[in-house]
Formats: structure tokens, C-alpha cells, sequence
């Protein structure tokens, strides 16, 4: 006998061979592989019932009972079975007795699998989809139930964004609406012509590129940290650390704006005049305002942390068993096995953070005058808005800069394929 495959209906003529010349090994033998097969199949357990003690000849009988329970095989077989002397029960079994092979001989031996084959190959008609007054009543019923939502994204969401999309082809000014006139794309030509705006465009971009690696790293270390079944006061730490992250922006604008005011605030005389360094005198100088923009945007890191700490604890532990015993030490595992499992985490907190950058950081100059070194597209967005008061530039300068903000995170999707390691996606 080979184990290499073999199909269930040359496995059952095997099993049937095997029972007409008594062999009991390998009835029972051809059979098992039928039913791992097919474990559904009648025949391979009513040969398993006869050359069977009789306990488990009944407990083969009923599960052919499960399958067909009108078989008047399986039904004959139980009633023989019953019947049994018990001193066989001790007694070695020496041999098939002539009547369970009596039981099976009316069977036919590729008959389920060609029922299979036949069902398969006929065409399937496919009764047509009828919406049932149940289904129609839960669909209203649901929409009922979400109505609010619905209505509150087509008035303060869609609407609005539909609106500016209107606004930006007119040279609407704030303080007069009802002038406005439609101007087609003067709007974007002339910002495309704004040295201005492409200083703020790449001053975001600069920003980004600092501030999102950051970002991701800080958020992967402290998860790394905070996992560790090591530490004390897990729990603590990673309310403490998430905490800052639910504060509302205006707040925390107020509290950066406190620490870093040139006369009473706390960074000139508590750390940069320690350290020798220049005083910070207005956001509009130089010196230490990028890398307070830079540290303000530290403060939100709670979501992306949450998230990539929950994807390292979801990583199973045989794994790491399995590193260890290779002699993989705590480094080589790290860099190994969290950082490509967390890989999905890891790029939703880049789409996060990148949004986040994109569309409006923290920033300490909000409500200064203008400053193309320091200040992002989000900030001359502003000034365009509330100082020229050109709403169909400003308009225009959102809608541009939401279409650079979807080729990036296109971009980004296209790319995860090449470095995002999903599970249900690996072959």
C-alpha cells in the first residue's frame, strides 16, 4: 500500500477489494482515506463498521445513520451489529464475518462520487434575487436609524465642500459676496504663479518629511516600550501618553502658546538659555521656531501609538518561541518579526500622520502676519482668507491642495504592496 494520494473512488474500490478477500487491515486502511476525503460518504464507514469490534461498529453505524438516516443498509447493519455474541468483544478478531460483507455487497462503489461529478457538471439555475417586505423594512429601518449622520455629512460636510469647489472659480471677497463675478481657473493660474504659495507648499513638504518619520518612530519605540511585559505601570503610561492626544487643539495651542511667550513663558530661561542657546523672540524670527513646530506636532502621537502597540500585542508567540530557539536574540527579533508583522499598523499611522501634517498641524503662528519660511499652505490658506480676504483664492488654494493631498496617499497605497505584509494576501 502506497500513501501517496489517491482518489476517493479508487480508495473505495481498494476498501471494497480488500472486504471481498477478507483482509481486514486494509479495508480499514482504504477506507480511512475515503473518509478523509469525503467525510460525508456512506459506504467508507459501513466498511469501517464491519471489520470493526462491535462497540465501534455502532458508533460507525450511526454516523452512517447521520448521513443517510433512511439507509436501509445502515439500518440492517445496527440490527446485525446489536446481535453480535460479546464474547467478540474479548476475543481477537480474526476475520470479516460473512454477513457484514453481505450488508455491503448491494452497494455500488463510484456511486457518490459520480452523483458529485454529475451534480457539478449540470448548470445551475439561479433563482432571481426578490426583495422581501422583511428586508425592504430593515433597509428603512437602518437608514431611519442613521438619518442623523446622513444628514449632518450632507449639510456640514458635502455641502460645504461642494460649495468652495463653486466659490473657487469666482473672485468672491469676504467683505462684499455680492460682487462676486465667475472667473474659470483665474483663480488657480494665478496661484500656480504665487511665489508665496510655492514657498508654503514646500515649506509643508519640508515639514512632512521631518515631522512624519518622527511621528512613526517615537509612536513604534514607545509601543515597543509599552509592551513589554516587564514594565510597571503599563497601564498608567499608556493612559499618560494617549491623554495629551484627546485634548482639543485650541487648549493645547494655548498651552504651547504659554510655555514659549519670550517674557513669561518657560523655554528661554528653563532651557535655552542653559543650554547657550538664542533666545526666542517671535515666531517670526528665526532660531527655535521649526523645532518647536516640530515638537508641538509630538504632542498627538496617542492614536498612532495605540494602534501599532495593539498590532505588536496581536502578534502570536509562537513565533517569537520559534525565533528564540533558532537563537534569534531580543534585536535580531525586533527587527525580524515586529517590525514586518506591524507593517499594516504602521502604515495607517503614515496615512494618519500624513493627513494630519497635510491638513492643518499645530501651528504657533496662527493669527501672525504671513511668514513664507516657517508658515505652511494651511497658514496662507488662512492669511489669504482673513487678512486679503479673497475667499475664491483661498477656495481655490484648499481645492489644490486636497488633490496634492489624494495623489500622495494614492501614491502611498500603490507602493504598500511592495512593503505592507498582509496575512490573507500572501500567495
Amino acid at each position: 500500500m502506497t500513501r501517496n494520494y489517491v482518489p476517493a473512488s479508487q480508495a473505495l474500490k481498494q476498501a471494497y477489494a480488500a472486504l471481498q478477500n477478507g483482509d481486514r487491515h486494509a479495508a480499514r486502511y482504504w477506507a480511512q482515506i475515503t473518509v478523509a476525503q469525503i467525510p460525508n460518504m456512506e459506504d467508507p464507514w459501513l466498511i469501517l463498521a464491519a471489520v470493526a469490534r462491535p462497540r465501534a461498529s455502532l458508533a460507525y453505524l450511526r454516523r452512517a445513520l447521520e448521513i443517510n438516516p433512511n439507509s436501509p443498509r445502515a439500518l440492517a447493519g445496527l440490527e446485525w451489529a446489536r446481535q453480535r455474541n460479546a464474547k467478540e468483544e474479548t476475543q481477537p478478531f480474526r476475520r470479516i464475518t460473512p454477513t457484514a460483507i453481505a450488508l455491503l455487497q448491494a452497494s455500488s462503489v463510484a456511486y457518490p462520487v459520480a452523483r458529485k461529478e454529475t451534480r457539478t457538471s449540470l448548470p445551475i439555475k439561479k433563482k432571481p434575487f426578490r426583495r422581501t417586505h422583511q428586508s425592504r423594512d430593515k433597509r428603512l429601518w437602518g437608514l431611519i436609524l442613521i438619518s442623523p449622520w446622513l444628514i449632518g455629512l450632507l449639510l456640514f460636510k458635502l455641502a460645504p465642500l461642494l460649495a468652495t469647489l463653486g466659490i473657487s472659480f469666482t473672485d468672491m471677497y469676504l467683505l462684499t459676496p455680492n460682487t462676486m463675478s465667475f472667473v474659470g481657473l483665474k483663480n488657480y493660474i494665478e496661484l500656480f504663479k504665487d511665489p508665496d504659495m510655492w514657498a508654503a507648499f514646500l515649506g509643508t513638504v519640508e515639514l512632512a518629511l521631518i515631522v512624519i518619520p518622527i511621528q512613526t518612530i517615537a509612536a513604534i519605540l514607545l509601543a515597543a516600550l509599552l509592551s513589554n511585559e516587564k514594565l510597571h505601570l503599563k497601564d498608567t503610561l499608556r493612559v499618560l501618553f494617549f491623554v495629551p492626544s484627546i485634548i482639543p487643539s485650541a487648549a493645547a495651542l494655548f498651552m504651547w502658546e504659554g510655555f514659549v511667550n519670550p517674557k513669561s513663558g518657560w523655554l528661554n530661561p528653563l532651557l535655552l538659555n542653559p543650554l547657550g542657546l538664542a533666545k526666542f523672540v517671535h515666531f517670526s524670527t528665526r532660531g527655535a521656531t521649526p523645532s518647536l513646530l516640530i515638537l508641538s506636532t509630538l504632542w498627538s502621537i496617542g492614536p498612532g501609538f495605540m494602534i501599532i502597540m495593539g498590532s505588536m500585542q496581536g502578534i502570536p508567540a509562537d513565533i517569537f518561541e520559534a525565533a528564540l530557539v533558532d537563537g534569534a536574540n531580543r534585536l535580531r527579533r525586533f527587527f525580524s518579526i515586529t517590525l514586518p508583522m506591524i507593517t499594516p499598523a504602521i502604515f495607517f499611522t503614515l496615512i494618519l500622520n500624513l493627513t494630519a501634517v497635510f491638513g492643518g498641524a499645530i501651528l504657533l503662528d496662527r493669527g501672525s502676519s504671513f511668514n513664507s519660511n516657517i508658515s505652511s499652505v494651511d497658514n496662507y490658506l488662512y492669511y489669504l482668507l482673513f487678512n486679503d480676504f479673497r475667499l475664491g483664492a483661498a477656495a481655490s488654494l484648499a481645492w489644490i491642495f486636497f488633490i496634492v493631498l489624494l495623489v500622495f496617499v494614492l501614491v502611498m497605497f500603490i507602493t504598500s504592496k511592495r512593503w505592507v505584509y498582509f496575512p490573507d494576501q500572501e500567495n
